[in-house]
């Protein structure tokens, strides 16, 4: 049967409103933003309700990989992709290092940062650059609008705002709102918290000028392209590096939670705290936080939230997206980059489904993206435990072991195109409660950290024809 209508395809966009569809977004984060862009691109009519009174502008730098930059870069024709480049860096190569000694253990390629092809830049910056874009496109973004109820029948659904009993309807809701969302257990039924992982993390960026002419850092600005150096020790880990084409200086430490910091951007850190945690490290990193600004370093807890058997509501009209779904630790690199995969995803569906089978569309989105994010969440505490429990004997024998994961099934992919590819499969599993088989992750028996994104097998990949499908 087929389950869909004429779609306008990847890099298409349907006249505003077309579709008939409502929806409702739930806060103006990464998944927030994107949902709201890429569902007016489909021909939605959508608003925004986010509690804060403004953009954020707090945060350090943000990765946005291939997979993910491919679908900012067609905004505004390839405008916002030209306001990026300033900010982004450019990127060849990332060195790990021992924490001590600072030998090199391992370099690998920087694959998809070179050229502009993902995004590595200033949190703040690309947030404005996408909200203000919002604001050109004509999307109402309602600030200092905190949602405290849901509803849904199985005709629309909806939310309740605070200080207010009047209904706000429409015909799905997605519910954007960060690893602390309220919306998560009122639309899935699954009662969770985020918990601690143990860990916290010192970041912070500032003007490359207070150390340029440091005689211990004159290897950050050699050559034309941006630096990114990892060092790695018992139960924590350092980068730092520059971006924005050398202008810029990135740094975090993460580190056990022994000063029972708190989950927040707000929380300021303090610069002997954070040099206190690397002593005995590399000088190399102590030369990079003793120059931050003061007002420049923060320090906050790190938490975790498990896997969802499910993102969508009873009635199926209301789902749960980016962090509210699947948050991630920062050594997966992935967090914001599958928010958008979501987000974009969301509203090819609903363009496939119609104003008809608006809940079909939103099982679908499901289908699509469940099994991918979760692996890709899984790969973030791969990582931290392969750098905070390092085993030195294997690693001198196997030093790729330590690298930054970075297949060519999380790089490669064309999230835009899976979506329109998949939706009529992905569909009838729904209908027919049979089994979907997704290709957007690796078989079973493929090792998901080793494939590099410069391999030829990413066209089999994210084309759907790899020769098994791994099963969810």
């Amino acid at each position: 049967m087929n389950y869909t209508r004429n779609g306008t395809g990847p890099d298409g966009i349907a006249y505003p409103g077309s579709s008939g569809i409502n929806v409702i977004v739930i806060g103006l984060g990464y998944a927030g933003v994107t949902a709201a862009i890429e569902c007016h691109r489909k021909g939605h009519k959508v608003s925004i309700y986010e509690q804060t009174p403004g953009v954020s502008v707090l945060g350090d730098m943000i990765g946005l990989s291939p997979n993910s930059a491919r679908i900012i870069a067609k905004w505004d024709r390839g405008g916002i992709h030209e306001q990026i480049i300033p900010h982004a860096g450019q990127y060849v190569e990332n060195n790990i290092h021992k924490h001590d000694t600072g030998e090199i253990l391992f370099s690998q390629p920087m694959s998809g940062y070179t050229d502009f092809q993902g995004y590595l830049a200033p949190r703040p910056v690309l947030m404005k650059l996408f909200a203000d874009y919002c604001r050109k496109l004509g999307i109402p973004i309602f600030f200092g609008h905190r949602v405290i109820d849901f509803f849904e029948d199985e005709n629309e659904a909806g939310i309740i705002l605070e200080g207010s009993s009047t209904k706000i309807k429409a015909d799905c809701v997605l519910a954007c709102d960060g690893i602390h969302s309220k919306a998560r257990g009122t639309i899935t039924g699954w009662q969770d918290r985020p918990y601690p992982t143990g860990y916290a993390a010192y970041r912070a960026w500032y003007d490359a000028d207070f150390i340029r002419d440091n005689p211990k850092l004159q290897f950050l600005f050699k050559g034309d392209y941006d630096k990114m150096e990892v060092f790695i020790g018992p139960n924590m880990h350092a980068i730092f590096g520059t971006c924005s084409q050398q202008r810029l200086i990135t740094w975090t430490v993460t580190h056990k939670d022994a000063l029972d910091v708190v989950e927040s951007w707000t929380q300021r850190g303090k610069i002997e705290d954070a040099m206190d945690y690397i002593k005995g490290w590399d000088s190399r990193i102590h030369e990079v936080i003793k120059h931050t600004p003061p007002d420049q370093i923060f320090d906050h807890k790190l938490a975790w939230r498990d896997p969802l058997p499910r993102w969508t509501s009873k009635h199926n009209r209301m789902i749960v997206l980016g962090d509210a779904a699947h948050p991630f630790l920062p050594t997966s690199g992935q967090g914001a980059g599958q928010a958008i995969e979501d987000c974009a995803t969301i509203a090819i569906c609903l363009e496939l489904g119609g104003k008809k089978r608006v809940p079909l569309a939103l099982q679908v989105c499901e289908k699509l993206r469940h099994a991918r994010a979760s692996l890709a969440q899984k790969m973030g505490i791969e990582t931290r435990e392969i750098w905070h429990k390092t085993d030195w004997e294997v690693v001198k024998s196997r030093p790729e072991m330590v690298s930054m994961p970075n297949p060519a099934w999380l790089f490669a992919h064309n999230p835009q195109k899976y979506a329109y590819d998949e939706f009529d499969i992905a569909a009838h599993a729904v209908e027919t409660g049979s089994t979907y088989v997704p290709t957007n992750v690796p078989p079973p028996e493929v090792n998901h950290r080793i494939s590099d994104f410069r391999d030829a097998q990413s066209d089999k990949l994210h084309n759907g024809t790899a020769p098994m499908r791994a099963k969810i």
